[in-house]
């Protein structure tokens, strides 16, 4: 039989804000001789499609030879 009233979910748990805040955590981190740096990026696969119904689907062996035959073209106009 089902129960026509539904359960009450348990509550989640209570956040209970820390006591260090982000900037005591950095200082404290800048303090003992940390360094901040950029970090890098690799630079994206230019085999994947930017337009959103490419997004994700890498080119085809004929896709990529065409891409390639372009490259060269322009290439031997410069």
């Amino acid at each position: 039989m089902l129960n026509p009233m539904p359960q009450e979910r348990p509550s989640p748990m209570k956040h209970v804000p820390k006591p260090n805040t982000d900037e005591d955590l950095i200082k404290a981190f800048l303090d003992k001789g940390g360094e901040v740096k950029k970090g890098k990026t690799k630079p994206m696969p230019s085999d994947l499609g930017l337009s959103n119904n490419q997004w994700g689907n890498k080119l085809t062996k004929e896709e990529k030879a065409a891409v390639k035959a372009q490259e060269e073209a322009a290439k031997k106009l410069k």
